[in-house]
């Protein structure tokens, strides 16, 4: 199988190409990780059609995943390289990573301690998530990392917007919550591997779901 990222030489055979760059033991498993995290959110209904995407950080640069597939189906090795200090692609290549990839780049920027980022669409964190959102007294803010559920927590929103390499350029992070939510949109969040990342996410599905449930004051 040829990546994406390599372009067959018409005076070369497919056996003889040696794409570069290549993921790192690490990352390769963080990136197989991912496809089967992609694919749970995908059967959840969290990313329907092409929406969604993923990355994975790899030293100086991240994998992405590409635009305009259905990241349910995706396979590892179709994610590209890209420099998150500039959101470029590291070499050309003729599929497109996500277009949201200047969001992604800033988290790693940002976050020294970010090894995967994963931005879904779940119904109810994009249907009630806006400004100063928030959820308290719940034993499962403690997947945000906090030490106790006796707390109120603003969940860190901006308005949607089609400018995502601006965004990428001027978004303040919450470090702490590594959570964002662009409103009507869906959210991101990051952590030290795919399964954190993942578990921050179906936190506040889960939270934001009770929220829907509970009876008006």
């Amino acid at each position: 199988m040829v990546s994406p990222w390599t372009r067959p030489s018409p005076t070369l055979s497919t056996s003889s190409l040696h794409p570069l760059p290549v993921p790192s033991a690490l990352a390769k498993q963080d990136l197989k990780r991912t496809t089967v995290l992609a694919t749970q959110s995908a059967n959840r209904s969290w990313h329907p059609a092409t929406g969604g995407n993923f990355s994975v950080r790899d030293g100086d640069i991240c994998w992405v995943s590409p635009s305009g597939k259905h990241k349910g189906m995706l396979e590892w090795t179709a994610f590209l390289p890209v420099d998150y200090a500039t959101a470029a692609l590291v070499q050309p290549c003729y599929v497109k990573p996500s277009d949201e990839t200047a969001l992604h780049c800033a988290v790693y920027r940002a976050d020294p301690n970010a090894r995967a980022v994963m931005h879904v669409h779940p119904p109810h964190t994009t249907a009630l998530v806006g400004k100063d959102f928030q959820l308290s007294n719940n034993e499962m803010l403690k997947a945000f990392g906090l030490k106790t559920h006796e707390t109120n927590v603003i969940i860190p929103s901006l308005p949607n917007t089609q400018d995502m390499d601006r965004l990428g350029q001027d978004v303040q992070l919450n470090l702490d919550l590594k959570l964002l939510v662009l409103e009507g949109h869906g959210v991101y969040a990051w952590g030290r591997n795919p399964d954190e990342a993942m578990f921050r996410i179906e936190a506040l599905e889960f939270l934001c779901q009770l929220k829907s449930l509970a009876p008006s004051p």
